[in-house]
């Protein structure tokens, strides 16, 4: 699903959350973080800031209380990754949910671990501090 243009330019878009119009329909999108440990630094992790796309009841859920101090306390909410990031298989639609975080933190997106891709095993298992510059090589060139 690609936006047009002008579709583009009538969203809304803040740092946190875009809705957007495409092809008649309200599209609903949320940025999280994708939160890998890193295994040779014990409590350090690497972040995916990824969107996620929830329904309108999800984001309006979430809308509501983003700045509710006990935001943290509401229930995930379902969704579905929407970047495509550097892996040899797509990422684009892998089933999520989202953990609302305080106020003021980025919502952790947690992934489906039923899904078979090495995202998610990363996101389970973990990744090394080599495969993290693997990583940064394929996003920086």
């Amino acid at each position: 699903m690609l936006a047009t243009a002008s579709e583009r330019q009538a969203g809304e878009l803040t740092a946190d959350m875009c809705v957007i119009e495409i092809k008649g329909e309200q599209h609903y999108f949320l940025r999280g973080h994708v939160e890998i440990p890193v295994i040779d630094v014990p409590g350090d992790v690497f972040s995916w800031s990824a969107w996620v796309s929830l329904s309108q009841e999800s984001m309006q859920k979430i809308a509501d209380h983003w700045d509710d101090p006990a935001r943290a306390s509401l229930p995930p909410v379902f969704g579905w990754l929407c970047n495509e990031l550097p892996y040899d298989h797509s990422t684009i639609s892998i089933p999520t949910h989202v953990h609302n975080r305080d106020p003021g933190v980025v919502p952790y997106i947690q992934l489906d671990p039923s899904v078979d891709h090495p995202l998610v095993k990363e996101q389970e298992t973990g990744i090394s501090l080599h495969r993290l510059a693997e990583i940064n090589n394929a996003v920086m060139g």
